[in-house]
C-alpha cells in the first residue's frame, strides 16, 4: 500500500503557503497612496473652467471646520444673500470688484478629488456632521475674468489675504 494521500496533502499545503507568501509580498510592494495635509491653505490649479480661462481656475483650498455652519450658510449670512445655494458672490476689495466662486462638494470631487488630501483636525465621530464636507475650495476672478489666484497674477497677494481673513472669520464664528 502506498502513502499517496499523505504526499498529496503535503504538496497542497506547500502550494497554499506559496500563494499566501506571494500575496503578502505583493501587498507589501504596493505603496500607500500619498496624501496632502493642509495646515492652513494651499493654492491648487486646474479648477473650474470659465469662458476666458480654458485651463481652469486656481483654487484656495482649506480644511473645513465641521462644527461650524456650512460654508454656504455662512457666506449667505455674511453677504446677505437670499439664496442659500448660491455658489458665486461679488465682493469688493480695495475698491476693486471680484467674483468669488465656491466649489460645492461634487465640483470639489470633480476637479480636486478629496482622496488626495488628508484631514489634520479629526473630530470625534459624534461631533461630526455627516453632511459637511472635509475641504472647502474657493476661486476668485476679477471683473475681467482673470484668475486672481494664479501664480504670477498681480492680484494674488490681495485675494489670498482676503481669503485668509474670510477663512479665519469662518473658523471663529
Amino acid at each position: 500500500m502506498f502513502h499517496v494521500k499523505l504526499h498529496t496533502t503535503t504538496i497542497v499545503n506547500k502550494g497554499k503557503l506559496l500563494v499566501f507568501s506571494f500575496c503578502i509580498v505583493l501587498i507589501g510592494c504596493v505603496g500607500a497612496r500619498q496624501t496632502i495635509q493642509i495646515p492652513d491653505y494651499i493654492l491648487v490649479p486646474k479648477g473650474k473652467e470659465i469662458v476666458e480661462n480654458q485651463e481652469g481656475l486656481t483654487a484656495f483650498i482649506f480644511e473645513n471646520n465641521t462644527k461650524n455652519l456650512p460654508i454656504e450658510k455662512f457666506l449667505s449670512i455674511k453677504f446677505k444673500s437670499e439664496n442659500y445655494f448660491s455658489t458665486e458672490y461679488w465682493v469688493v476689495i480695495d475698491k476693486s470688484k471680484y467674483k468669488m466662486i465656491v466649489y460645492d462638494n461634487s465640483d470639489f470631487e470633480k476637479y480636486f478629488n478629496s482622496a488626495n488630501y488628508s484631514v489634520i483636525n479629526l473630530e470625534p465621530q459624534n461631533d461630526q456632521s455627516d453632511q459637511q464636507r472635509k475641504f472647502i475650495a474657493i476661486s476668485m476672478v476679477n471683473a475681467n475674468n482673470e484668475d486672481c489666484l494664479k501664480d504670477g497674477s498681480l492680484f494674488q497677494n490681495i485675494v489670498v489675504n482676503y481669503l485668509k481673513k474670510l477663512k479665519d472669520e469662518y473658523y471663529n464664528q
